[in-house]
């Protein structure tokens, strides 16, 4: 008994760093772009996890074939997971969007009963309906007033595809985690896929000319790269030494880090209420559900 705590503090450790990235980007983001955030963020991950790969396994390029379904993963995330995150972010406020970026795990698991033939249980459906029960109370708040700005419905739109985009990269790391890698390599070669793209893409569109931040946003950033990429690879620790069924759910309570956290910090900027807090609360029930009953056939 005493050995599952090891696992329970490095899951409820990764869901608190995921919850501190949400909360130094919201608190960076004041003239910087969603995409000088996304950039450096990612900037910050690629250091720190090759830096840390390299010291603690050596090098292992010889195994770069074994890396593609981690570099497919980084394009849908972190890259554009992220990217409509920060943007859904600067508009809807950090509260909102991480209630509606949770509903990750009920993409994961349908595209696993349409596309792997996984089973799902009836837990697992009524899981995903309070899923959808609690990010429509959340988003039924956008006719709520942020400083002299009115949130459209439209703007739901960017946390639900990034939500989307989660779903999908957890699917092609599912897949590349077969092959042995180690977490931290695993997570090194993910978000440097998606550093790269990033840049590519600034670069084509003329987006680099306007990536430029202050010295506080800078600081805020890489602050938020750090958290953001120490906590995949506590997550992952977490599922070499128990069950997804007990990390998983576990790992899905950020957004109740962020409430405590946003509301510590940000409290004049966020949106709080009964519908925010209950659709939180909601959401984070139907997905430990759908994580813990999702594959079973009960």
């Amino acid at each position: 008994m005493t050995t599952i705590w090891l696992p329970v503090t490095l899951a409820l450790a990764s869901s608190l760093m995921y919850a501190l990235m949400v909360l130094f980007v919201r608190m960076g983001v004041r003239t910087a772009s969603s995409a000088t955030a996304l950039w450096l963020t990612l900037a910050v991950n690629v250091v720190l996890l090759w830096g840390w790969s390299l010291v603690a396994y050596g090098p292992q390029f010889e195994r770069w074939w074994e890396w593609r379904y981690f570099a497919l993963s980084g394009l849908f995330a972190p890259l554009l997971g992220r990217l409509l995150q920060f943007q859904g972010m600067a508009k809807l406020g950090a509260n909102i969007t991480t209630a509606i970026t949770l509903t990750h795990p009920v993409f994961t698991v349908l595209l696993a009963v349409l596309f792997l033939n996984e089973p799902i249980g009836l837990i697992g459906l009524l899981g995903i309906l309070l899923v959808v029960a609690g990010s429509v109370a959340v988003g039924a708040e956008k006719d709520k007033v942020r400083g002299t700005r009115v949130l459209r419905a439209s703007w739901l739109l960017l946390p639900v595809l990034a939500s989307l985009c989660y779903g999908i990269a957890m699917v092609f790391r599912k897949i590349g985690l077969g092959s042995g890698s180690d977490p931290v390599t695993a997570a090194a070669v993910t978000v440097t896929s998606a550093w790269l793209c990033s840049g590519i893409y600034a670069v084509l569109s003329g987006q680099h000319r306007s990536m430029r931040c202050d010295r506080k946003e800078f600081k805020f950033f890489v602050l938020a790269g750090i958290s953001s990429g120490v906590g995949p690879v506590l997550a992952y620790s977490a599922l070499q030494r128990a069950d997804l069924v007990v990390v998983a759910p576990l790992a899905a309570t950020s957004p109740l880090f962020t409430l405590m956290l946003t509301r510590a910090f940000l409290h004049a900027e966020e949106i709080f209420s009964f519908k925010v807090l209950g659709g939180t609360v909601a959401t984070v029930a139907g997905v430990i559900m759908v994580a813990t009953f999702g594959a079973s056939n009960g």
